[in-house]
């Protein structure tokens, strides 16, 4: 008698391939770059997004997003943020988020002084898992987020 084997699912597979390819990769937004980009979180190094990272952003995840909204003090030039951390109950795909995180950025930019605001930005994690305000700062100083 033949072994029964399970039967191929392509949108399993699809899903478990997108996760390998977006393992330790952040996709983070700075409004003075020319759209997105990503970070590998464990090397601290940006990384070109090929055709294939793109597709792998564009499935479902459980998305964290910190929102930053950055500022400097004009007289001392000290730079700040203030931020938000947005996770997901389950998956969805970015360009659904994408209203949810313009409504708490546009909160958020109400919150600061409009002659400190230096810029918006926000670091996403499609496996959910959360940053911390020294690793967001540190991604921000990265991408030259205050200049």
């Amino acid at each position: 008698m033949a072994k029964v084997r399970k039967k191929f699912n392509k949108m399993k597979q699809l899903g478990r391939v997108s996760q390998h390819i977006l393992k330790d990769v952040l996709v983070c937004y700075v409004d003075r770059l020319e759209g997105c980009v990503m970070v590998d979180r464990k090397k601290g190094v940006i990384l070109k997004p090929t055709e294939v990272m793109v597709a792998a952003a564009s499935r479902p995840h459980q998305w964290s997003c910190y929102i930053s909204v950055l500022g400097r003090v004009p007289l001392t030039g000290q730079e700040y943020m203030k931020s938000e951390q947005i996770l997901t109950p389950s998956k969805f795909y970015q360009s659904d988020l994408a209203p949810v995180f313009e409504m708490h950025h546009s909160r958020l930019i109400k919150n600061i002084p409009e002659d400190h605001l230096c810029g918006v930005g926000w670091i996403a994690d499609p496996f959910g898992s959360e940053l911390t305000e020294q690793e967001a700062g540190s991604i921000f100083e990265q991408l030259e987020a205050w200049t």
